[in-house]
């Protein structure tokens, strides 16, 4: 066991202590104080970032635009299907007042005002014989 021990030891001793500017650049890379304070836009890291965040800020505002663009089309859907039934009911309501407006019994008590009534004879054809000359 004494062995083991003294192998630890000397791991241990082998060691490098580390300096402060090591410590610094593990710390540094990202915290959150570096946000609060600004400091992570001064490493040169960002600055070598900057078109691949362009690249995501550019994703990030098309998907927003095509978020709205989906609930324009959403509403002006509804807005065309509620149009529809409107228009629809109003088609079967005039097709309705034509055909009865259309209706013989109808016609006929309208147009008694203006002493015009409704013929009693069938009609029938008219033939035309042709001649010769024509």
């Amino acid at each position: 066991m004494k062995d083991k021990k003294n192998i630890s030891n000397e791991v241990r001793a082998e060691e490098k202590p580390i300096t402060k500017t090591e410590k610094e650049s593990k710390k540094g890379k990202f915290s959150p104080s570096s946000i609060l304070t600004g400091s992570f836009l001064e490493k040169e890291g960002l600055t070598r970032q900057i078109p691949f965040i362009s690249y995501i800020f550019f994703l990030l505002l098309i998907y927003v635009a095509n978020a709205y663009y989906g609930e324009k089309t959403i509403y002006k859907i509804e807005k065309y299907k509620s149009d529809m039934i409107e228009l629809r009911s109003e088609y079967i309501s005039s097709k309705t007042r034509l055909m009865t407006g259309t209706n013989i019994s109808k016609l006929s008590e309208k147009l008694k005002n203006k002493n015009i009534f409704p013929s009693h004879t069938p009609p029938e054809k008219i033939f035309v014989h042709k001649t010769k000359d024509e």
